[in-house]
């Protein structure tokens, strides 16, 4: 029943990090549209502050991927 629960969770984890990546990388590329559309003469620094976001936004599944696996594998270890 407990591994049950751990599979579970862990599901819901990644499924959840990776809906919020998606949402989060909308927002960001929404915003640097719109940048672009007020400012198109700052582009390119608008551009790399993006970059960045997205960046920062693709980091959060990878971190969940590993708290997953971290989980999955140590069921027996708690």
């Amino acid at each position: 029943m407990t591994t049950a629960l751990y599979d579970i969770a862990v599901a819901l984890l990644l499924g959840l990090a990776a809906v919020g990546s998606g949402v989060g990388d909308g927002l960001v590329m929404s915003k640097y549209v719109e940048g672009v559309a007020r400012q198109p003469e700052a582009r390119g620094s608008i551009f790399a502050s993006a970059l960045l976001g997205v960046a920062l936004v693709e980091a959060f599944p990878v971190i969940a991927l590993a708290f997953g696996i971290i989980m999955l594998f140590t069921v027996g270890a708690l």
